[in-house]
Order: C-alpha cells, then sequence, then structure tokens
C-alpha cells in the first residue's frame, strides 16, 4: 500500500475554504449489533450538541459520544478490542491514517451510500487526501495547523518562532511537547517530519537529540506542557502565558470570542493536519454510521456551528457565507504565512512516533 502524501497546493486549498469543531459527551456502553444506535470516538465538540439532538429526533438513533484527546489513545483501543470494536466512528488525523489503515482498523468508505458526498468544498471532492490507492477512507471533517499565539497586550508582532525562547517571557509560554519538539527541530533547520530521514536513523536521532536538548535549556520559559487545547486556552484567559504554540483551532476560537490573541505562522514555518471521521472495520452499527455522516454532510450551517465551536477549517461547502466577518478572519492568513504550512505526511510515521514520543518523555523528566 502507498502512503499517501499531501502537496503544499492541496495544503494551502484546504487552508483557504473556512473554519471548525464541536461534542455533546455521553458514555459508551457496551456495543451489541442494533441499528437504533451510533457510536463515535472524537475530540471535544466535534459534533454539535443542537445537530445530536434534531439527528436523534428525526432518525431515532441514539447517539453516543466517547471524548478522546489523543491520537494514540484511540489506536490502541481499537487495536486491543480487536474484531469486536465498541465504536462505529473514529476521528484520525491525516498523518495517522496509514497508522490505521495498516493495522486494518478502519473500513473502506462507501461514498454511494453518503447523498450527501458532493456537498464537500472543492479542496476536498473527492477526499484526495484520504484516498490510499484508489481507496478513501474517510469523510474530512476539519483541517487546522500548529500555529504561534500570542497575547496582543503583552507582547509585540513577531515573524519568528524564536519569541517562545525569549528571556522577557520567562515562566510565561506553553506547548504540547510532542508538537512543539517537531517544530523546533524545523527552527532549527532539521526534518520535524522525518520524511528525510527514511531509512536514516542516525541522521534522525541525532536531530531529534539536538531539538531536546535545547528545550530542556529553555525549561525556564515554560509555564506549563499542556495536553488540551481547553488547556492553552484558559492559560491566555488567566494571562497565566503570554506566548504559546496552539492547535489553530482553539486560538481561532479565542479571536471570534473577541479576546486579545493573534494567531500566526513564523518565517520558520509550520505543519498541517487534516482531521476525518471514519468507520471503524466491524462496526456493529454501522448503517447508523452511514446515517449519521451523511446528516454531518447536509448543510454549511452544520460547518458553521462546528467552525463557531472549535475554529478549526469546515470541509462543507458554503460555510464562509455563513460566517460573520470577525469568525471569517479568525483563521484567516496573509498568503506568504500560508505557504510556510507543510501538511504532516504520513510517510516514515513509524520512526518518527518512536522518536518524538521517547524525546517528549525525557523533555518532561529533566
Amino acid at each position: 500500500m502507498k502512503d499517501f502524501i499531501q502537496t503544499r497546493r492541496s495544503a494551502l486549498k484546504i487552508l483557504a475554504t473556512g473554519t471548525g469543531i464541536l461534542a455533546a459527551p455521553s458514555i459508551i456502553r457496551p456495543a451489541f449489533a442494533q441499528e437504533k444506535v451510533v457510536n463515535i470516538t472524537t475530540y471535544d465538540k466535534f459534533v454539535p450538541q443542537e445537530f445530536i439532538d434534531q439527528f436523534q429526533k428525526d432518525t431515532g438513533i441514539q447517539v453516543r459520544v466517547r471524548l478522546t484527546d489523543d491520537q494514540g489513545k484511540q489506536y490502541n483501543l481499537l487495536s486491543a478490542e480487536g474484531a469486536k470494536p465498541s465504536t462505529d466512528i473514529v476521528t484520525v488525523t491525516g498523518h495517522r491514517l496509514s497508522q490505521f489503515i495498516k493495522s486494518n482498523l478502519l473500513a473502506p468508505l462507501d461514498t454511494a451510500r453518503i447523498k450527501n458526498w458532493d456537498k464537500l468544498a472543492s479542496a476536498y471532492k473527492g477526499a484526495p487526501q484520504l484516498t490510499v490507492d484508489g481507496t478513501i477512507y474517510g469523510v474530512p471533517l476539519l483541517a487546522g495547523f500548529e500555529g504561534l499565539v500570542r497575547n496582543t497586550d503583552y507582547t509585540k508582532p513577531t515573524d519568528s518562532w524564536s519569541i517562545m525562547f525569549d528571556d522577557e517571557f520567562k515562566g510565561l509560554t506553553s506547548y504540547i511537547i510532542s508538537d512543539f519538539l517537531s517544530i523546533t527541530m524545523r527552527y532549527q533547520g532539521t526534518d520535524g517530519d522525518y520524511v528525510t530521514y527514511e531509512n536514516k536513523p542516525d541522521v534522525a536521532q541525532e536531530a531529534t537529540n539536538k531539538a531536546r536538548d535545547f528545550l530542556i535549556k529553555q525549561k525556564d520559559k515554560v509555564r506549563k506542557y499542556y495536553d488540551a487545547g481547553s488547556e492553552v486556552q484558559q492559560m491566555f484567559l488567566n494571562e497565566d502565558i503570554y506566548v504559546a504554540q496552539a492547535w489553530s483551532g482553539p486560538a481561532a476560537k479565542l479571536i471570534m470570542d473577541g479576546h486579545p490573541v493573534e494567531l500566526s505562522v513564523p518565517k520558520e514555518g509550520t505543519y498541517g493536519f487534516l482531521y476525518s471521521f471514519n468507520v471503524v472495520n466491524n462496526a456493529p452499527n454501522a448503517e447508523a454510521a452511514y446515517t449519521f455522516l451523511n446528516a454531518m454532510m447536509a448543510s454549511p450551517e452544520i460547518g458553521a456551528a462546528l467552525t463557531r465551536q472549535t475554529g478549526f477549517a469546515s470541509t462543507i461547502d458554503g460555510v464562509d457565507k455563513i460566517l460573520n466577518d470577525r469568525e471569517r478572519a479568525a483563521n484567516a492568513l496573509p498568503q506568504d504565512q500560508m505557504e510556510r504550512i507543510q501538511f504532516f505526511s504520513s510517510v516514515n510515521r513509524a520512526m518518527k512516533n518512536d522518536m518524538i514520543e521517547r524525546a517528549s518523555a525525557e523533555i518532561k523528566a529533566a
């Protein structure tokens, strides 16, 4: 099976289409084959509560959402459950798609069962970002990127990630270690996505160690290593931090809500990603899963609701016409900054995951 790689052109098209995210917490109980239930594992606010209420009323299908905050946790759970999964739909980021497919955890998507398939925005028509060897493996849902976020009341405009290491902001920065390690490698001029390190483990390890050692020396700048978007949002609201690396969605949501925050892509560049809803292999309620996916794609109003709750770019056509000026501007970037975004690749993922995970633990423990 060939790994898919998103081109810069497709990345720019994706980010130019809009913004979005949402969800309703409930607990997934043991799944038995029943067509009046759909079990979904996804991130907080990826499914609008109003949508859930209307969907359940219209279809009689009960929606059960199990929240997750990590791709690895989803992968490990599905792997452990094997041929008897407890969920029907999972949310996968594009660069982890090949891992899920190779482990036979996802079912090929039958687009003929989704009558609203043609309502995807032009950048997603045919879902090329989720197509592997001619087979589609999910519904593109949201797109985002790793951005530099700063409180505009206490910081000056900057064009470099170096602000994260400025003594002026000692104890006032925050980031997700694994994500920022890749960005730090890019800042240092090495390959934070490990694509060029395929079959070059020694070169990859040297670059990883260089970034690891640098971040250990800069630990005094960090207020807290965070894990979830809600954490970094709260730190900005409390003015615990002035500068951070964050996903574009949580940052854009702060901007939409009128907080003094700026989201940008520094000159050294950053990485982008795509979220998708995927039907699980051997899903106990596959028919209900398709009914749910079709309904999620029914209108731009649903996409706009996702955008307003999460800040990530929606995949549904026409969302930009529904958002107001502030909502549209929250995730908008100048063309030169958009060109600095490189979408994560699925190439050489095993090496990257192993080295990043080990280095992240070493940074945290130092």
